[in-house]
This record gives structure tokens, sequence and C-alpha cells, in this order.
């Protein structure tokens, strides 16, 4: 049960309540983290911003930012985070397969730059930063702007990983059905 309570939109403020009926709207239904993080308005409305920015209007390969997505809720532990992305890195054109992977990634299952990008996102999840073969690796196949944006979404994803384990969030409905089928 998450530590904060899941709002309503009734449950907000008269001024912020436009922000609930839009994601209803766009998506159907208000996901569970929107709701725990509707508690401060105006930085879920920026929160809300820049993810959507690094999903809808990003540079990155979305199998690449899936995968690094993936990996961060792995390393952090945040199951909330790998189900969420699950039906995103399908639609992405990964597999169930691929999606397991990311733990423990090997050649197997990915290509060199797949490996490539699993290897940055995890160290830099768990050690704050990259070594000087997995930061060559990525820029060997990125322009600039793909690898800053990379670095962002990897920076993002851990910091919502974190909000994620720190209140606990419960898991959506769909997406528990996500993470149980591909076996997480």
């Amino acid at each position: 049960m998450a530590r904060v309570r899941l709002n309503e939109t009734s449950d907000l403020p008269e001024e912020h309540r436009w922000l609930f009926e839009r994601l209803e709207r766009h998506d159907g239904d208000v996901i569970n983290i929107f709701r725990a993080l509707s508690h401060s308005p105006v930085a879920l409305r920026r929160f809300i911003k820049l993810g959507s920015y690094f999903l809808e209007e990003g540079k990155l390969d979305p199998q690449l930012r899936e995968l690094a997505i993936l990996r961060v809720g792995r390393e952090c532990g945040a199951p909330y985070k790998v189900a969420q992305h699950i039906a995103l890195a399908r639609r992405a054109g990964l597999t169930d397969a691929q999606v397991r992977g990311v733990e423990a990634p090997h050649a197997g299952l990915y290509d060199r730059r797949q490996l490539a990008v699993l290897t940055y996102a995890g160290e830099l999840t768990a050690h704050a930063r990259a070594s000087d073969a997995a930061y060559g690796a990525v820029s060997s196949f990125l322009n600039a702007e793909e690898l800053v944006e990379l670095t962002l979404v990897i920076g993002y994803y851990n910091m919502v990983a974190r909000a994620l384990n720190a209140l606990e969030v419960d898991i959506d409905t769909q997406a528990r059905r996500d993470l149980e089928t591909v076996g997480g």
C-alpha cells in the first residue's frame, strides 16, 4: 500500500484538477505514480512535462530508451517502473525475453548497441558515473544530442524509481499483468 494517498481528481485543489482531467482524456485513467505525486501538483506538472518529452519527442531510438529505463528500474529494485514500461518496450519492438534479460544482459539477447546502453545505464545507476569503456561504447554510435538525452533519461528515471520506492506506490492493474506475463 502506498505511503501517501493516491489522490482522485476531487482531492486536488480546484486550480489543479485540470491536470487529472487532461490525463483521463489522453490516457483514459490516471496512473498511480501521478496520483501519488499529485500532492505536489506544480512539481507533478513539470515532472510529466519532462517525462513526456523523453517519451514523445526525444531523439533517442525508442528501443534504446526503453532498455535504459528498464535497466534503471531493475537496478533500483523498482518493480513499478519496470511494470509500467513493459507495454512501451513491446511497442518499441523489444521481446519479453529482452525485457526479462535487462538485469543480466548478454550478447544472445541484445545487439552491440543495446548492450552498450544497458551497460551505461547500469553503471550510471549503480555508481552515479560511467566508466570510460561504457561511455566510449555508447559514444561510438550516438551523436552528442542522443548521448546527452540518454544520460538525462537515465538520470530522470533514477529519480522516478527512487520516488516510487520511497512512496511505495502500488503497481497499476494492467502494468502488474504485464509484469506477471514477462515473469518479473
